[in-house]
Order: structure tokens, then sequence, then C-alpha cells
């Protein structure tokens, strides 16, 4: 084979190198893009009109590219055709004509290149400012901890697979009794304070939880592992744990008790009615007179440990 022919099978090759590389990588860069935003929801959460604007970049430059390695075919097929035509001569034009077309592939893939790189470095900036965006989304401002949205997430979630045959779980509600009361004497500040604190004492206590949300208020919920009468007798000894060491804010000391109610999940196709049984058992504390936890067995809601409680009813 002429050395002619040689060289465009070698452009050839470096052409289909630099097209794969470079529409992979374009096609990668996208994908991710789109990946990473998924689930953002609204304009504060997301600068959109940024991410909008690389995505068309990137699909911008697939498409110049996508232009330039069809015009460099076409001279390939020229070249090809001139090769054949000089019956196995390299004349030294036709070898310039080789040089420049392979140096020309060489600098659009250069160029590509540098602007993937820049590309990937705004994405790397954009990608932690989603991820900035969607942990903001998911916690509760003031306590820290997961909020209603990220609960709600994750008890679809353990309920789904559940349903599937997946392993049961605990559902745990908890209030702090006599929340009102703190706000009206001590101020809302002071009760931020409380639900700061009760906050950090859930999270020490269950660090093993699937997750620990604040509900809304001064009301709290808890996905753990079961069964639920072991789940009940963990929450029973932290209940324990905040009855017996107030709590201090700013130079007082504030006793706190709490009430819960627990349930795992039964026959019913919705979390709905999870979520109704436990707020019943936690309804159930609140009414007998607070400082309680009780759960749900499949039948009615029972009081769990608190001799010094149950001595009295």
């Amino acid at each position: 084979m002429d050395s002619s022919v040689q060289l465009i099978n070698l452009i050839y090759l470096i052409l289909g190198a630099a097209l794969a590389c470079g529409l992979v990588t374009i096609g990668i860069a996208m994908g991710y893009l789109r990946g990473r935003t998924k689930g953002v929801q609204t304009t504060e959460e997301l600068d959109r009109q940024g991410l909008l604007e690389m995505v068309r970049q990137l699909g911008s430059w697939t498409t110049e590219y996508s232009g330039n390695v069809s015009a460099y075919q076409n001279r390939i097929g020229e070249l090809t055709e001139l090769a054949r035509r000089s019956g196995g001569q390299t004349p030294d034009k036709m070898d310039n004509h080789v040089a420049i077309l392979l140096n020309e592939i060489m600098q659009s893939n250069a160029t590509l290149q540098t602007r993937l790189e820049v590309a990937e470095n705004q994405l790397d900036k954009q990608t932690r400012q989603i991820e900035s965006y969607l942990t903001e989304a998911r916690t509760d401002g003031l306590t820290k901890l997961a909020n209603r949205r990220a609960f709600d997430d994750k008890i679809e979630e353990l309920f789904a697979s559940y349903r599937k045959g997946g392993k049961s779980f605990v559902l745990a509600m908890i209030d702090i009794d006599h929340f009102k009361k703190i706000n009206d004497t001590m101020g809302h500040q002071a009760g931020d304070e409380v639900l700061r604190q009760i906050a950090a004492i859930l999270r020490q206590s269950m660090e093993h939880a699937y997750v620990i949300a604040r509900y809304g208020g001064e009301e709290f919920v808890i996905l753990m592992a079961g069964p639920v009468r072991l789940a009940a007798d963990r929450i029973d000894a932290m209940r324990r744990r905040i009855a017996a060491e107030p709590l201090r804010v700013g130079d007082r000391s504030v006793p706190i008790t709490i009430s819960a109610g627990l349930t795992e999940p039964r026959d019913e196709v919705v979390t709905g009615s999870m979520i109704r049984r436990a707020d019943e058992c936690l309804y159930a504390a609140k009414n007998i007179g607070r400082n309680r936890v009780y759960y749900h067995d499949g039948r009615q809601s029972m009081l769990v440990g608190a001799p010094e409680l149950a001595t009295r009813l």
C-alpha cells in the first residue's frame, strides 16, 4: 500500500477516534448535568438559566464538531480519489494536503478539549451549588434535622420496599409537652433553643435511624428499624432521659417532657393509614397525661413502660 493511502487511512482512524471521544465526552457531560439537576424543583433552588446555557453550548459544540467531521470526511474522500488516480504515486502537493488536513483535525480536537475542560469546571461549580441547594431544600433551618419533605420521601421509599417484600420499619411521632407554655412564658427564642436541644438529643439517641425529621412546630418524626415494641422501648428510654435532665436555656433550668406514638406498617396500601395510627398513639399519650410512650400492636394502642406513671392511672 502506498504512503498516501496509508496517511489517508491514518487520518480516518484519527478522525474516528476524535469524533468518538469528542461526542461521547459531550454526551456524558450533558447526561451528568441532567442527572445532577433531577429533582430540583424551583428557580430559587437553581440557576436554571446558567444550566440551560451550558446545555445549549454543549449542543452547539456537538453540531459544530459533527459539521467539521463531515467536512473532513469529504476532503478525505477527495484525497482518496486523488491517490487512486495517481497510480500509487505520492506527489508533494498531495502530501501537503494530507498534512494540512491532519493538522486541522488535531487543532479541532484540541479546541474541543479546551472547551470541555472549561465546561467541566463550570459544571463542577454548578454541581456543588446544586448539592448545596438540595441539602438546604431537605433540611429544617432551625434544628438542622431533615424536614417534612425529606421525611415524606423516605417513608414512601421504605413503604414501597416493604410492600414488595422488604423489611418492616417503625414510625415514631414525638411531641414536646406544653411547648406553647414555654413560648408564652419565656419567649420564642427560648422555644427555639428548646427545639434545637431536643433535636440534638434525638440525633444522639437515635443515630442509627433511617431519618429523624422535624414534622412541624414542636413535633418530630423518626423512621427506624423494628420491631415496634423494641423501638418503643428505645423511645421510652430517651423519654426518661429527657424528663430526668432539665434543659439549660440561658440562665434558666427548664424541665421538659415528651410524648410519643409508634406504629409499623400493616396491610394498608398507603402510608397515610400508618401515619394516622402513630398519631392516634401520640394522642393517647397526650390525653392520658403526657410524658408517655404508646405503640400500636396491630389491634390497639398500648402503654410502654413508665411504671412511675402507670401506677397513677
